[in-house]
């Protein structure tokens, strides 16, 4: 039993060992029924305590960023799509909240900033790591995230540490033309 559990999370691509934001492309299996989206197949399931779900009823509606020291979280998207923004933060930025020592610092290091996109039509698993402040703009109506964490929710209140979305700049959580 001891080997199979060694050999188990080793298939894991998302575990405690990931120290930065991680995108897994999810297969599908489809047949004339529908489909199946075995999404947690790809991640270390003692990383997970709590499953929750988010729907925006309107597109454009931006959650977040919200910076964690111990939440790890998981997240997919079950129905429409997303843009996902992670930004790595040092913790006394993140402790002190100062609007523009962090806008400062967004500005003098742009790669700190990193999105994705995950929709119900390209499936994917995006795994954020403690100390990355994180948020999701809905990019259709009704779009539904589902997302795992490693906190409970009574643990999770006290480890969020809200900060102003745009501190970032507003063109991260629009569509640019290209």
């Amino acid at each position: 039993m001891e080997l199979n559990a060694t050999i188990q999370k080793e298939k894991h691509a998302i575990n405690a060992t990931l120290e930065e934001p991680k995108l897994i492309k999810v297969q599908s299996i489809s047949d004339d029924r529908g489909l199946l989206i075995p999404f947690t197949d790809y991640i270390d399931h003692e990383l997970f305590h709590r499953c929750y779900m988010v729907e925006d009823y309107g597109r454009g509606i931006v959650r977040g960023l919200h910076y964690h020291k111990f939440e790890a979280k998981i997240f997919t998207i079950a129905s429409g799509a997303g843009k996902f923004i992670t930004f790595k933060l040092p913790e006394d930025l993140a402790d002190r909240n100062d609007p523009e020592e962090i806008r400062q610092f967004a500005q003098d290091n742009p790669e700190t900033v990193q999105s994705w996109v995950i929709s119900n039509r390209h499936h994917a698993v995006l795994y954020i790591p403690p100390y990355y402040a994180n948020g999701w703009v809905s990019l259709e109506n009704h779009t539904v995230l589902t997302a795992l964490s490693n906190l409970r929710f009574e643990q999770a209140m006290h480890d969020d540490i809200r900060i102003d979305p745009y501190i970032i700049g507003e063109d991260h959580w629009k569509v640019i033309g290209r």
